[in-house]
């Protein structure tokens, strides 16, 4: 078994906030701001001292309960502190990102961690969407299109020109490449079967949360079977 820290970088005063979402920025003061990231970062670090695996960051926005609305960054200031835990980015809510920037800064991330880096594509929850006005009815479809071109951008050693529904690029050659390859580890986080079923085609890894055990259970079952028939077994 592996342990995961989630580097949350929560603002220290977060029990003042309301209820409600978004949070105000009225609410921020730069000075505790400052001091919470340290904190944060020093938690981190001792996460790994005690022998954690991984250390996790996550994409939200409008909240110091969560305050990572950037993840690249805060993962790549936690790397040159932790120098021996996973950097895993459960991750860039990808609907909301463009997928080239989001295979830019996965690459970037790999090589500055020296191939520690492990990749989670997530859909994230709607309220999230109205951050960047993206239509909730194609979250799913974005995310499906935004994963190919991800790993695409990531694995193609030769440019290449994309024209999918929702993206279009005329010229795709991302720099730097993983350090691993073919591609750092990649989980997918769902428990929709046409996801699950596009973990297996692609021997992804799969992350469940946020639902009982014997539910958990039934998707991980229906993510087994559909390895096993894509010829694999996921670790």
């Amino acid at each position: 078994m592996k342990a995961s820290y989630l580097g949350a970088m929560g603002y220290s005063q977060r029990h003042t906030f309301p209820t409600t979402w978004p949070i105000p920025p009225s609410y921020h003061d730069p000075e505790t701001s400052v001091q919470s990231y340290q904190e944060g970062m020093e938690e981190c670090e001792f996460a790994e001292e005690m022998g954690f695996d991984w250390i996790s960051f996550l994409e939200h926005h409008y909240s110091g309960r969560i305050a990572t609305g950037v993840p690249a960054v805060m993962a790549a200031a936690v790397a040159e502190r932790c120098k021996k835990a996973k950097i895993a980015m459960l991750g860039h809510l990808l609907p909301l990102n463009n997928p080239v920037r989001v295979a830019e800064e996965l690459g970037l991330l790999d090589n500055l961690t020296n191939g520690r880096l492990v990749i989670g594509f997530l859909r994230g929850t709607p309220n999230e969407d109205q951050t960047y006005s993206v239509n909730p009815s194609e979250g799913r479809e974005r995310l499906l299109e935004g994963m190919d071109l991800v790993i695409k951008a990531l694995t193609e050693p030769q440019p290449f020109s994309w024209s999918g529904r929702y993206y279009r690029f005329r010229t795709v050659a991302v720099w730097p490449r993983p350090v691993q390859q073919p591609l750092p580890p990649m989980v997918v986080a769902t428990r929709s079967d046409d996801m699950l079923q596009y973990a297996a085609k692609h021997r992804l890894g799969l992350a469940v949360s946020f639902v009982p055990i014997d539910l958990m259970a039934q998707v991980v079952e229906k993510y087994a079977g559909w390895c096993q028939e894509a010829g694999w077994q996921p670790r």
